[in-house]
């Protein structure tokens, strides 16, 4: 049985001893703490069994989802709910497979276990200009990423940022916005990066690689275990290069066409 947050008083908890340390797990935490449900945009759910024993979690913005699962976790169920919830995207762990329709993708996810050696100690990072910062998000997109509307973009990343749900760190040079890396989700215990970008003419510096390196070091330091999500066959020299290793991976379902 599916059962709604209202109906589920320890939701955060349950999600906790779900999976300690888990990408999925922090992106439905980092979200439930962002956007209370009470907000009619968002939705949080807990997947149990007869017994009430939880074995997944299922967290919703908009027409999107993140999904929590384990081998306990009744996947005809969850399937079936996400049909008649309607959803238009679902993120999830790539050991399941749910019986839905339309384009999948999937990649791979990596975890850092310790700080980055610094290469320049004397860099000095920014806190850019939120519109700033997707504007280079737009010069950089190419395949298997298109930067969401900016209005959007916009109102989610100034709320989480003023409520400690993510980060945004950036470079420049000749006060040119150079590089940035921020987190798209962060939890007590965790955080998944995303959004690393570098502009064209500012590439083979090192910018990358610097902005990256300050964001994770400062969330390992929080005690805070970090992970990414890249596509298949993408940018995983850069991310070795810097001691990421994977550790899973990610299936998405999408039927926006």
């Amino acid at each position: 049985m599916i059962l709604s947050s209202a109906q589920a008083p320890d939701f955060l908890s349950a999600v906790r001893r779900l999976s300690p340390g888990n990408p999925f797990a922090c992106r439905i935490l980092s979200l439930y703490n962002s956007y209370h449900p009470d907000l009619a945009f968002v939705d949080y759910w807990l997947v149990c069994d007869s017994h009430g024993v939880c074995s997944g979690a299922i967290a919703r913005n908009g027409s999107n989802f993140i999904l929590l699962l384990t081998d306990e976790t009744d996947l005809e169920e969850v399937s079936s709910f996400m049909r008649v919830a309607g959803a238009t995207g679902i993120l999830l762990d790539g050991s399941y497979r749910l019986d839905f329709p339309g384009e999948e993708s999937s990649g791979v996810v990596m975890q850092l276990n310790k700080p980055i050696d610094a290469a320049d100690d004397s860099a000095e990072f920014v806190t850019p200009d939120i519109k700033a910062a997707y504007g280079l998000l737009v010069r950089c997109a190419g395949e298997g990423f298109a930067p969401p509307v900016f209005e959007d973009f916009y109102v989610d990343v100034n709320h989480k940022l003023r409520h400690g749900a993510m980060r945004l760190i950036g470079m420049e040079e000749g006060g040119i916005l150079a590089a940035i890396a921020m987190t798209v989700a962060e939890s007590e215990s965790g955080a998944v990066l995303g959004a690393v970008a570098c502009a064209p003419e500012f590439r083979r510096k090192g910018y990358a690689s610097a902005v990256v390196t300050h964001t994770v070091n400062a969330l390992l330091r929080e005690n805070k275990t970090v992970f990414l999500h890249r596509a298949r066959h993408a940018n995983a020299v850069f991310y070795e290069k810097l001691g990421f290793t994977d550790c899973g991976s990610w299936r998405e379902y999408n039927t926006k066409g």
